[in-house]
């Protein structure tokens, strides 16, 4: 099967694709406006060709996917030391040198498959193909540089049964042949978009698209063993993207598809480039049960990404907030009411209107609702 029209970049189309890059006076722009925000207009031809030439020089003669991150990794690492409070992590102990499914929480367009690279890259391990919506896509720089950074096409709003399948079966067949053929391991996230309300629940169906073209060759248990299934938590202290989450999109109704696409760009640079606060990435213990369906394979790695995200203050004070918690809890610290946290919160959303403010509040306070359920739900 032919996989061009989906795949992530190969080595041989990295130095055309850096080559168009390089010409492109959208991208400078965008480029330089982001390092210069406050540049008088007066210089800002001169901060592109500026940044243009910075940019053939950092990857001339970059002739592989390997090469074009070794070269990225110094910005990444310039992100994470600008906008975060520290980036930990735990569980590795839980990775392996196999290709490996992560199936992870989402919160952010771009960094939480950025995040989890990094942890690999910084353990020599190799990095993963990430998939990604296609309404993220529109043919412009955004989508030459994630498809070079190993992000490969989850098509989205599919018309028609006889499409919808042939889609998912080829997107199926391209995950399977990754991690079997070309021992590459696969970031996806536990359901389609992000978790915008704070609830990290996995969606049955895209376990049931993994699975699809393996379906009549393995044995559902055999399939999770050999692809080596890693559940993936991460969490972020403050979302840069908060305030837009509780306020949603339905203002987006009559949008065109282009002003669509401005919008999920300008979000994903707001989300790389905001203040995060602290970030933690758990990597989870390979699932190992003898699984016997795709429903039961859904709830065990929900559990495990709920059971595994890091609870920060900043969901301790929304829950206090939101009087929600369950002050018996062992999960719920008692002094959040004094703490600082609850002040950065308060700031956070003052310019909402009270309803959004309620769902501001819950985005941050429901994964530590949830853990308290499971809790709760085990036993314990």
């Amino acid at each position: 099967m032919e996989f061009s029209d989906i795949s992530s970049y190969s080595d041989d189309q990295v130095a055309p694709m850096l080559l168009k890059l390089q010409s492109d006076d959208k991208f400078h722009d965008y480029i330089s406006k982001l390092i210069y925000p406050n540049s008088p207009n007066i210089l800002s031809g001169f901060l592109k060709l500026y940044t243009k030439k910075k940019f053939k020089r950092i990857f001339a003669n970059c002739n592989s996917i390997d090469e074009f991150q070794n070269r990225m990794a110094p910005f990444v690492k310039k992100m994470i030391d600008r906008t975060t409070d520290g980036f930990s992590f735990s569980g590795l102990e839980n990775l392996q040198d196999r290709p490996t499914l992560f199936i992870s929480n989402h919160r952010d367009i771009s960094l939480d498959a950025a995040f989890l690279n990094y942890l690999l890259f910084s353990q020599r391990l190799k990095t993963v193909r990430i998939a990604i919506g296609d309404n993220l896509l529109d043919g412009g720089f955004a989508e030459i540089l994630m498809r070079l950074n190993k992000s490969f096409i989850v098509h989205r709003n599919i018309q028609g049964v006889k499409e919808t399948m042939r889609k998912l079966s080829k997107l199926s067949a391209y995950i399977n042949h990754s991690l079997f053929n070309e021992g590459e391991s696969i970031w996806i996230a536990q359901k389609e978009g992000r978790a915008n309300d704070g609830n990290d629940f996995t969606d049955e169906s895209v376990l049931k698209m993994l699975y699809l073209e393996e379906r009549k060759r393995i044995p559902l248990k055999k399939w999770v063993q050999s692809i080596n299934l890693t559940p993936v938590a991460i969490s972020y202290e403050y979302d840069p993207l908060d305030k837009v989450k509780a306020v949603g999109w339905d203002f987006q109704k009559d949008w065109s598809s282009e002003k669509i696409n401005q919008n999920d760009l300008e979000e994903m640079t707001t989300g790389i480039f905001g203040y995060k606060g602290k970030v933690h990435l758990h990597i989870c213990s390979p699932i190992t049960s003898e699984i016997e369906n795709t429903e039961e394979l859904a709830n065990l790695i929900q559990d495990e990404i709920i059971q595994n995200y890091f609870i920060w203050p900043s969901s301790q004070a929304a829950a206090f907030l939101l009087d929600q918690s369950n002050l018996n809890s062992p999960l719920f610290d008692s002094s959040i009411e004094n703490s600082n946290s609850v002040k950065l919160l308060k700031e956070r959303f003052k310019d909402l209107e009270e309803a959004k403010q309620k769902e501001f509040l819950k985005i941050y306070a429901r994964p530590l609702i949830n853990k308290e359920k499971a809790r709760l739900s085990s036993g314990l």
